[in-house]
């Protein structure tokens, strides 16, 4: 990166439409995109290949109907589809600044169809924009790309963090961790394993039902009278994998978390599970909290078994094959407690549980800093993108590598 001082050379003020016209693409049959090297764009992005180009590359498309406003980018020459704009400049312009810009502008908040979605090429051109020098625009296009770049590459670490979770999850609640720290191996070592109701595991293994594992309390049966302020009342939609979401929740009084929390006052290390609309999910509650849980939502504690070890397992394929089998595929529905009761689990020693527990949390705590990361990268972009296009930050070259 090159280092940035600031630039006093003043903007122009003007129109988008001063800037570039939006041409119409052009007809192309679905049995036309299925071959060459040329890349076809419609409304939504790419489409197809074609054998030949409409328009010289680099450039811009513009949603013209469907996704209206939606921009997507050609380094090569391309061919935009007739539910497409495409942009050509009426004066000189850096490519790269000027797609930066329309994105800002959100244009897709003019829409003013009342049928299918469609932008009027005369409602851009009436935007007022700030125009800075090709050399600024050259600058502040290089530091937006270079930061989405940066993106770019964060979303793959974290895609591949999360291809990586799945599997290991699999693995270590199939295979599990011997006495050296390793997985145990089904090939090399086929004598270490039986067969049991969920599939091949260890041979120091055994299956249990959820309710040996665990204590599993259910709700109390009422609803309590809400109050603008008072200690938290979780229900399935509070229930989330990531944690409690406590965005739309209500609240009760202290007495009412009395009744509803007498068999049980959930504390740090217990799952909260929700049986009824987005029933099936699994939520750790991994530090102390204070709330009471509502109808459709039943808490487990310690047992015989981590209860660590056991969101793991409710988090994986052991419990979402046995709760998809009496969900039919539907995205709302309601299981018993019964059948959480029955739910079955696999349950290694108490130390296993312990370093499997250890495995997935530290894998869990990288996956969750690339994410921050990629959080914080979204957000300084939309900052950044917001300072540099409208010259509240004004940048130039000020030498150096």
């Amino acid at each position: 990166m090159r280092n940035y001082l600031t630039d006093s050379a003043p903007w122009q003020s003007t129109t988008l439409g001063e800037l570039l016209t939006l041409e119409y693409g052009a007809a192309l049959k679905e049995n036309a995109r299925v071959g060459g090297t040329t890349p076809v764009f419609g409304s939504n992005g790419q489409v197809g290949w074609h054998d030949r180009p409409l328009v010289n590359g680099p450039g811009i498309v513009i949603g013209r109907k469907g996704s209206v406003g939606k921009l997507a980018w050609s380094d090569t020459p391309f061919w935009p589809i007739d539910t497409a704009y495409f942009v050509s400049l009426r004066r000189q312009a850096n490519w790269r600044w000027l797609f930066w810009l329309l994105q800002q502008l959100s244009l897709e908040r003019l829409d003013a169809s009342t049928g299918v979605p469609g932008l009027n090429r005369n409602d851009a051109y009436g935007l007022r924009v700030s125009e800075p020098s090709r050399v600024e625009q050259s600058w502040i296009a290089e530091i937006l790309d270079t930061l989405e770049a940066a993106i770019r590459e964060a979303e793959v670490v974290v895609a591949k963090l999360k291809q990586v979770k799945a599997g290991l999850l699999h693995d270590l609640l199939t295979r599990g961790i011997d006495e050296h720290g390793h997985l145990r191996d089904p090939a090399c070592h086929p004598e270490q394993f039986q067969d049991s109701p969920l599939g091949r595991i260890p041979k120091a293994w055994q299956v249990g039902v959820l309710d040996s594992a665990v204590r599993i309390i259910d709700c109390k049966h009422y609803t309590p009278r809400f109050v603008a302020e008072g200690i938290p009342f979780i229900r399935p939609r509070n229930v989330k994998a990531e944690g409690l979401d406590f965005t739309a929740v209500d609240y009760v009084s202290l007495a009412d978390y009395k009744l509803l929390t007498d068999k049980h006052e959930p504390a740090q290390g217990d799952i909260v599970f929700s049986r009824n609309a987005s029933f099936g999910v699994a939520c750790f509650v991994a530090k102390p909290l204070r709330f009471a849980i509502g109808q459709d939502v039943v808490i487990m504690t310690r047992r015989a078994a981590e209860t660590r070890f056991v969101f793991y397992v409710l988090r994986s394929f052991i419990t979402e094959q046995q709760v998809a089998r009496v969900s039919t595929g539907s995205t709302f529905g309601r299981i018993n407690l019964e059948f959480i009761r029955a739910l079955q689990v696999v349950l290694p020693g108490l130390e296993e549980q312990k370093n499997i527990v250890r495995v997935l949390d530290a894998h869990g705590e990288r996956f969750e800093a690339e994410e921050l990361k990629l959080s914080k990268l979204h957000s300084l972009k939309r900052g950044l993108a917001h300072d540099l296009l409208t010259g509240r930050v004004r940048v130039k070259v000020g030498g150096g590598a």
